[in-house]
């Protein structure tokens, strides 16, 4: 079954409506998201959440509502197809790219890659923290410290799986390889973060005091390990 027309018949397009198709403006990003999955392989509803989850939720935060109704809206730019399920599959559909959503989702691979973007209701907090009192900060250190233990365990499942398994797609284990280490550098970067900032807390005795010396020294400090890092190899 398909949606839209498209992608009918890739092999009879003439070049004028290829070029047509470079000059289309890409999806939104959540879009290639879920394209690139059905790209990697076939998947069903249940598949993409639960790819959304292992594969993209450690590195793209968006809706996972706003993700699953990806494929329909694809499939009506001809970018994604809906075909049978693998017979035994409680699922009476999967979704698979079509050459149209392959050739598209290579054009974006190949565009200008956005700014990354670091989204954390903790530190917007701790900016505004001097308008709440001490001992509250101080509880949500410990809650976001009750977080990031579960997020690490879980990744932590996931890399075990990749080690014994190669993971669902082990053809794949370069990429896996590759995203894992950005995902375990960000988690104990964090961890790390939440150490350095529970020990600072605790010296102060509100939040709205000061202590300029000790505070300038830390800066310098700082400024000295993003200069020596930035100088690295």
């Amino acid at each position: 079954m398909h949606y839209g027309g498209a992608d009918r018949k890739m092999t009879n397009r003439s070049p004028e409506d290829s070029s047509a198709e470079n000059s289309d403006p890409l999806p939104s990003t959540n879009a290639m998201a879920v394209l690139g999955l059905l790209a990697v392989a076939p998947m069903t509803a249940y598949a993409i959440a639960e790819q959304t989850r292992r594969a993209l939720g450690n590195v793209w935060s968006s809706s996972r509502r706003l993700l699953l109704g990806e494929p329909r809206r694809l499939a009506a730019k001809g970018l994604a197809e809906s075909v049978a399920a693998p017979a035994g599959s409680r699922a009476g559909q999967q979704w698979r790219a079509t050459e149209h959503g392959r050739a598209t989702l290579r054009r974006w691979l190949d565009s200008p890659v956005a700014r990354t973007e670091i989204n954390s209701e903790l530190v917007l907090r701790l900016i505004f923290a001097d308008q709440g009192d001490v001992d509250a900060l101080k509880r949500q250190i410990g809650v976001r410290r009750d977080q990031l233990r579960e997020e690490i365990r879980y990744c932590l499942d996931i890399l075990d799986d990749y080690v014994a398994t190669g993971g669902p797609f082990p053809h794949r284990l370069h990429i896996t390889t590759a995203t894992s280490q950005f995902i375990a550098e960000t988690k104990l970067a964090e961890h790390a973060f939440l150490d350095w900032l529970s020990e600072e807390v605790a010296r102060w005795p509100d939040t709205v005091t000061t202590a300029p010396e000790r505070h300038r020294a830390t800066l310098l400090a700082m400024r000295q390990r993003v200069i020596s890092a930035m100088d690295g190899p």
